[in-house]
């Protein structure tokens, strides 16, 4: 799924639909950090913690993520903008953990898939929270690892969460495709009704012929 998402998000880079995708971010430091974590992902380095009950590991290349994802909240927005960008990156984070843990006791009862509900749902929240895609992917980074995180804790002493692993990946990318739609979407009905309306307002004869 990752492989998927990758490959369609590089053919609309190359085919000039960035503007739409990702106009707030930048094309050259998205192929530098895409190089050096595609470079990093064979590599077996977990950072593990596994004391106070919490049992998770993350792989260095989710810390590089991290990192880079800070950059996303530097910049003119106000800091109570910031703070809003934050407090709904927890309250993503939970959301995800919490549907983790509750499709682990009984994934019976799911939407799509038991797997992909939590990235889903994460990704509508976040489209709906912000509409730039910098902090959409700030928020769906720290989202995804906080909420596996909290998924670690609510799980039994021997449950280790792989903060980094092709499940991961699969769940980030899923969360931060889902984002980007929905707010296209979103933008897409806010200028078809845009448009529509001028229509009727012209036809009731809103404007001198």
């Amino acid at each position: 799924m990752s492989l998927w998402i990758i490959i369609v998000f590089l053919i609309l880079m190359a085919t000039g639909w960035k503007p739409s995708f990702a106009p707030d971010m930048n094309r050259r430091t998205m192929t530098i950090l895409g190089i050096v974590i595609a470079a990093l992902l064979p590599v077996s380095l977990w950072w593990s913690q596994t004391s106070y009950d919490v049992h998770f590991e993350l792989h260095v290349s989710v810390s590089l993520l991290l990192l880079a994802s800070l950059l996303t909240y530097k910049g003119d927005e106000e800091l109570s903008y910031k703070g809003y960008l934050v407090l709904c990156t927890f309250m993503i984070a939970a959301i995800w953990g919490f549907i983790r843990k509750m499709y682990s006791l009984d994934p019976v009862f799911y939407w799509i898939d038991p797997a992909w509900d939590a990235p889903l749902l994460a990704g509508v929240l976040c489209g709906a929270f912000t509409f730039q895609a910098k902090h959409q992917f700030g928020m769906i980074v720290w989202s995804a690892v906080l909420g596996e995180v909290l998924h670690a804790a609510l799980q039994p002493n021997n449950y280790t969460a792989l903060i980094g692993s092709l499940s991961w990946w699969d769940s980030f990318w899923i969360a931060f495709a889902t984002a980007r739609m929905f707010s296209l979407i979103v933008k897409l009905a806010r200028i078809s009704f845009s448009k529509l309306y001028g229509l009727l307002w012209y036809l009731r004869g809103g404007r001198s012929s």
